[in-house]
């Protein structure tokens, strides 16, 4: 029997992991106990929290659905994420928290958000592929299904067109490596219609491996040039926020590839402190390592294309290497656990929730311990860092300000990663990462984020030429 509990605590970073993948909206949901939970700023008030679930419950219904009365036929829209009548605000020392209980719909809320977006995704590829995307986007369309029975109906005006979205999915599906055997049974074609079987997303390494593989693919896409995808900016910040916030004083990070290779990939921390500009000593990467209860920080100086240039008592070049997904997963995961939602709608890492954190394992226990610690604003700064050292030419510097954040007089230490243009202008009521432009029930769209997670799919060899400083 699946462990109902398990598969509801993947299904919740599933559902972090397709919002943040596509720029739909940033999330943090957790499970305790028996409850979802979202974790807000201790200074965001409760005008601005409900905002924020309004936006998301907009953002998910224009990206996934359309318009109301597809989400109608698509989801349980009387429950979470849609309706927020059964949550449950609290505060404690350290979080504003918003809590729902895991009921059936909930559940089923997950799945079909799971089930849309993998193959959303499909039908984006062969829209791709396809010489008239017009014609695909007429010719196919979403109809709504027995919930009894199944998570998800497409349907086709052209048979070629049916014929390679089933073959596209089960290609795609298969390819996980603990796909469940013979997936082609979940599929059900009738007629024109194709359904995606119930009990599906039963199975918790499935699940994970689905998870696992969109953290790496964002972590791959940390190379993409700042501004491109703001999403990105904002997880490369919170990187090194976590990093700091585990009191290891990470001044800028340095994008490598791997010999013979041209994806950075490879995210290498860099300390400025009084003995100057040098890599993490092998203490500090022991401690950082220990929090993550996994070696999430390796010796990549034999490796990769960047070598041990800065005078630097460290005796070694430790790297975090997003090509793995296993690494990938866990580094986002804790980056989940430890953060709260900030009045920007992005994640800052609060410094008690990361020294309660427990150890990353590939097989999570049933239930997270409560909270209730002091919190520490996160800070940010608006005036950026430059590299030390002449040699380390691709460096992320810690100049990320949000909106209206930092100032002159900004410490650095407290910083992160360079905000884009594009999002330089004073927060309104509606931010930027939910301003999406609104698409059709049966016009799947894809964003920027999701054509570089398509591009690392199909060949790492296209390497992002422009570096973020």
């Amino acid at each position: 029997m699946p462990n109902k509990s398990k598969i509801n605590r993947e299904l919740v970073k599933a559902f972090n992991s397709v919002l943040l993948s596509d720029n739909t909206a940033i999330t943090n949901l957790t499970i305790e106990k028996d409850h979802v939970v979202l974790s807000f700023d201790k200074n965001m008030n409760i005008d601005q929290r409900r905002e924020y679930l309004s936006n998301m419950r907009e953002s998910i219904v224009e990206k996934f659905c359309g318009d109301e009365s597809a989400a109608n036929d698509l989801f349980y829209t009387d429950s979470f994420p849609f309706n927020f009548n059964q949550g449950k605000w609290t505060t404690d020392n350290s979080r504003h928290r918003f809590s729902v209980p895991i009921e059936k719909e909930v559940v089923c809320n997950l799945k079909y958000l799971l089930a849309n977006e993998l193959i959303r995704f499909t039908i984006a590829r062969i829209i791709d592929d396809h010489p008239d995307e017009d014609y695909v986007n007429d010719n196919v369309f979403d109809v709504s299904f027995d919930r009894k029975s199944y998570l998800y109906c497409k349907g086709f005006d052209d048979q070629e067109l049916q014929d390679s979205f089933v073959k596209s999915f089960l290609l795609r599906m298969e390819s996980y490596e603990n796909s469940p055997k013979r997936f082609k049974d979940f599929l059900e074609e009738k007629g024109n219609y194709v359904y995606l079987k119930k009990g599906v997303f039963d199975d918790l390494k499935f699940i994970k491996d689905i998870v696992r593989h969109e953290a790496h693919l964002t972590g791959r896409c940390f190379d993409t040039p700042q501004g491109e995808i703001g999403v990105n900016d904002m997880m490369k910040f919170t990187v090194v926020d976590l990093f700091r916030k585990a009191n290891i004083q990470v001044d800028f990070m340095v994008r490598n590839s791997y010999l013979g290779g041209d994806e950075d990939s490879v995210l290498t921390p860099i300390v400025n402190d009084s003995n100057g500009t040098r890599y993490l000593t092998r203490e500090e990467v022991n401690h950082v390592n220990n929090m993550f209860g996994m070696d999430v920080l390796n010796n990549v100086e034999a490796y990769t294309s960047q070598k041990s240039l800065l005078n630097s008592d460290s005796k070694g070049l430790y790297g975090i290497d997003f090509a793995n997904p296993d690494i990938a997963y866990c580094v986002m995961d804790k980056i989940i656990e430890s953060s709260v939602i900030n009045e920007d709608y992005k994640l800052s890492i609060d410094p008690a929730r990361v020294r309660a954190m427990k150890p990353q394992t590939l097989d999570p226990s049933e239930e997270e311990a409560e909270i209730d610690v002091p919190s520490v604003d996160s800070g940010f700064d608006d005036s950026p860092k430059k590299s030390h050292a002449g040699n380390l030419s691709k460096f992320l510097s810690p100049n990320y300000c949000g909106e209206d954040k930092g100032g002159d007089g900004a410490s650095g230490k407290d910083s992160g990663f360079g905000a884009s243009s594009a999002r330089s202008s004073a927060r309104s009521s509606t931010r930027s990462f939910f301003n999406k432009p609104k698409t059709t029930f049966d016009q799947p769209s894809v964003s920027q984020s999701d054509q570089c997670s398509a591009k690392k799919r199909t060949s790492i060899s296209k390497k992002s030429s422009c570096c973020i400083s």
